[in-house]
């Protein structure tokens, strides 16, 4: 590979998606140098529209939907139509990849559902997201990460914090649709890996209800026979050096310990409690666990002594893991968040600048990263047809025939 080659150039992926986890798939393709065409509808992608937590949703400047699907090509295709569909599988011939998120009894009324086109495509990765599967009750059931993710793995009932006036947790903007595209796309990486060896292509799926179930394992472990550990939790229960404390700034602070001999003892020398503790008979995990209703009132008491710089100096010192618990808006001025281009500027339609996340993968041959710009619905129709072999008169017969608009 030569020196800053991205190192998907050179492969296809057609995109037949809306809103967020499957279109990540496309992002993350893109940045590593593939050839994304994004099939929207006459309409657009319904994310265009949606403009959440009090973004524009404007067609120039529309960070929530740009975030997901910049570097992209917009086709705009009309599907139901005859010259539409030979648009599609003409994409097919060429393309590497397709992933979608449309649900399997759409795909079957078009044609266009795996198992009416292996034969035809048979070098093809077919990857799909649904929301809770191929098989069972609610296979055909439409599901978006609030309620697939989120609310269907015991997240949102299970992670809160119980007491007087707690809620369940509500969840934040597409969190479940990013870790199952993510998660798709590495499940795609793996059968085209598989396809330079056998020649053949495959079928790849994944859920939002199968990534929530996986995101939430360690917990589905332990409310098993005979552990049977309750959520959600309290306050005053777990392991108390591991949990997050109010500081007299109004910050909080989290430490982690696991090795209780190595860390312990340290701990609660800062604080300045290890006579309590020990009046308490803490004298490893398993009794800290068992203390946590004397451990956790102590300890938050101490840590509102001191601001979070304070305690972050501190336990430093002493090589003990701790971290503030920082603010959304705090990551944008993150030294460390820049300095490894874990975000970069980029320019809105409309010319405006904005700040994006780049893509969660890294590989020492590709030289800096870099994402495409952001795309209004059908900015790329002229191109793409042409690349696909059409002529002038040809593209203006498909805009007439109303299968591009």
């Amino acid at each position: 590979m030569s020196e800053n080659r991205k190192p998907l150039e050179g492969v296809r992926l057609v995109e037949l998606a809306n809103y967020v986890a499957a279109p990540i798939v496309g992002r993350i393709a893109a940045d590593l140098g593939a050839e994304v065409i994004k099939i929207e509808g006459r309409g657009g992608d319904t994310w265009r529209v949606t403009g959440l937590n009090h973004t524009h949703s404007e067609p120039t400047e529309n960070p929530v939907f740009d975030i997901f699907n910049v570097g992209k090509k917009s086709l705009s295709l009309n599907m139901k139509t005859k010259e539409g569909m030979e648009i599609f599988f003409k994409l097919l011939e060429g393309a590497d990849i397709l992933v979608t998120n449309t649900r399997n009894q759409s795909l079957v009324k078009l044609g266009v559902d795996y198992e009416s086109i292996k034969d035809r495509f048979p070098r093809l990765i077919y990857a799909t997201l649904t929301g809770f599967g191929y098989e069972g009750p609610d296979c055909n059931a439409p599901g978006f990460d609030n309620i697939a993710f989120w609310a269907r793995s015991g997240f949102s009932a299970d992670m809160s914090i119980e007491g007087p006036g707690s809620y369940p947790v509500n969840s934040r903007l597409a969190m479940g649709d990013i870790l199952s595209g993510t998660t798709l796309f590495g499940g795609v990486m793996t059968a085209l890996y598989q396809r330079e060896k056998t020649g053949k292509g495959d079928f790849v799926t994944m859920s939002l209800y199968n990534a929530g179930i996986w995101m939430m394992g360690g917990c589905l472990m332990a409310t098993q026979e005979p552990y049977c550990h309750p959520f959600p939790e309290h306050r005053n229960f777990g392991t108390a050096t591991n949990l997050a404390y109010r500081c007299a700034d109004g910050e909080w602070l989290r430490c982690t310990i696991f090795e209780y001999e190595r860390y312990a003892y340290k701990f609660f020398d800062a604080l300045g409690v290890a006579k309590q503790v020990a009046d308490f008979g803490v004298h490893d995990m398993a009794s800290m666990v068992a203390h946590a209703g004397d451990l956790v009132p102590l300890f938050e008491g101490v840590f509102l002594t001191k601001t979070s710089e304070q305690w972050l100096k501190i336990f430093g010192e002493l090589d003990i893991v701790a971290g503030r618990l920082s603010h959304v808006r705090d990551v944008l001025k993150d030294e460390q968040a820049w300095a490894n281009e874990y975000l970069q500027k980029y320019t809105c339609v409309n010319g405006v600048e904005r700040v994006m996340p780049t893509a969660p993968v890294r590989l020492g041959s590709q030289g800096p990263l870099t994402f495409g710009k952001p795309f209004m619905c059908g900015d790329h129709n002229r191109q793409v047809l042409t690349e696909l072999g059409y002529s002038e008169e040809q593209i203006e017969a498909i805009f007439a025939a109303g299968a591009l608009s």
